[in-house]
């Protein structure tokens, strides 16, 4: 087709040019007649570029031409009748995506790289109290919540972040934020107020409970004490012994219970009081030396501050190393507060069996148990670490666990830097 329009166009010129050059000679001026020829080929050229740029700019109808100009016509309305498919098929298709995005139950927002609103559905609308005119609004302006600013501010992503707003009715929301292409994020908002209310009874129920089983409990224990004290068959002392331990289990299995309660239903936002680490790592200590035989061995040469919790940090310390007694064997337990580059580690090692890796992951959940012979020998309510994963949650950190079978375990965790005040060595 191209090479048509070429020899078309070029046909067009040698017969213009030697029609000029024909009345040209026979006039007896042949070179006036080439020169009038290729003129008016330059002007039927220029006509039919006039029309081309007239219909370009849309004031004109397509050129009628046979040679380059009119075949750069038809390519050219072929492309833009592609182009005009093409971009029919992508509208439809962006608006099934649309109405795909509009139709979840969950909230979408897109913000770009900057943190400004560019679009978002519905379900978000109803969520956040988002309307039309808040698109281009920075995210942090629209939400105002002290956790979600420094989530969305501190760019690490990996995690979902859950946190209550209000706006004509209490919602508790769960976002997730990840990145889309080079310059866009997107937002996922799920609504799990029903699910919050639930876990909230449940913890309510577990927490009632367990008060009251504490008073009969305590009677229990009272009598089976004044019967160990009295002059009994030896069967039925063994009994009664027996009952005691398992009545005391129940106890801190009571008392772990409530304690886990308050720790899930503590409010997150509050950042506690300053501490004292150091001295507070060496009354746990000298608690558990007895327990031990004193195999602890506590390293923290400096004085060490931290912003938070004394006696959730206290229950932190003494379950982990409780755990290092039971479990980590017979030899040495090494307990090290230290200052490291991006805040303070607290780990205790062990030189016990290790923990096979398939059970690593779950070691925080309630009740489970790696060994369960082991559990009836050793005692133990189960609770001891999931109540170290909350507390630890306080302090804005978790339990980063190691462990290599046959060499023992190490459970650690970092403070971070802006919860601690360390003192400098002279």
């Amino acid at each position: 087709m191209q090479k048509e329009a070429w020899q078309r166009e070029i046909l067009r010129v040698v017969i213009v040019t030697g029609l000029g050059l024909a009345l040209g000679w026979s006039a007896g001026f042949p070179l006036w007649g080439l020169l009038a020829g290729l003129i008016a080929t330059l002007i039927m050229l220029l006509r039919s570029v006039e029309a081309l740029f007239r219909w370009s700019y849309r004031q004109g109808p397509p050129p009628q031409d046979a040679g380059l100009v009119g075949y750069s016509v038809d390519k050219l309305i072929r492309r833009e009748k592609n182009l005009k498919n093409k971009l029919a098929q992508q509208a439809a298709q962006l608006q099934r995506y649309n109405q795909g995005i509009e139709s979840l139950h969950d909230g979408v927002v897109i913000i770009d790289q900057e943190g400004h609103i560019t679009n978002f559905n519905g379900s978000a609308a109803r969520l956040l109290g988002l309307r039309k005119q808040d698109t281009g609004q920075h995210m942090t302006n629209l939400i105002r919540n002290p956790r979600f600013t420094r989530y969305f501010n501190e760019a690490d992503y990996g995690s979902s972040l859950q946190f209550d707003v209000s706006h004509r009715k209490q919602f508790s929301l769960q976002v997730q934020i990840t990145q889309f292409g080079l310059d866009q994020k997107v937002m996922l908002v799920k609504d799990i107020t029903e699910r919050k209310r639930v876990e909230t009874m449940r913890q309510n129920f577990i927490a009632d409970v367990s008060h009251e089983l504490r008073t009969p409990l305590t009677v229990i224990n009272g009598y089976l004490e004044m019967l160990q004290d009295m002059e009994l068959a030896p069967a039925l002392k063994r009994a009664i012994g027996q009952m005691g331990s398992q009545s005391q289990r129940m106890t801190l299995l009571v008392n772990d219970l409530i304690q886990l309660s308050k720790l899930e239903s503590a409010n997150t936002e509050q950042v506690g009081t300053w501490f004292d680490l150091q001295q507070l790592s060496f009354s746990v200590v000298d608690q558990l030396q007895a327990l031990s035989n004193g195999r602890i061995r506590l390293r923290c040469d400096q004085k060490i501050e931290v912003q938070g919790f004394a006696e959730e940090m206290s229950s932190i310390l003494s379950n982990l190393l409780t755990n290092a007694v039971k479990y980590g064997g017979e030899g040495t337990i090494e307990f090290s507060v230290r200052p490291v580059y991006d805040g303070v580690k607290v780990s205790v090692k062990d030189e016990g069996p290790g923990i096979p890796p398939q059970h690593i992951s779950r070691l925080t959940e309630r009740f489970y148990r790696v060994d369960e012979s082991r559990e009836s020998t050793v005692g133990g309510s189960g609770l001891g670490l999931a109540i170290v994963k909350h507390a630890l949650e306080h302090h804005d950190t978790v339990l980063d666990i190691e462990s290599t079978m046959g060499k023992g375990s190490t459970f650690s965790f970092v403070l971070p830097d802006e919860r601690c005040r360390v003192e400098q060595k002279d």
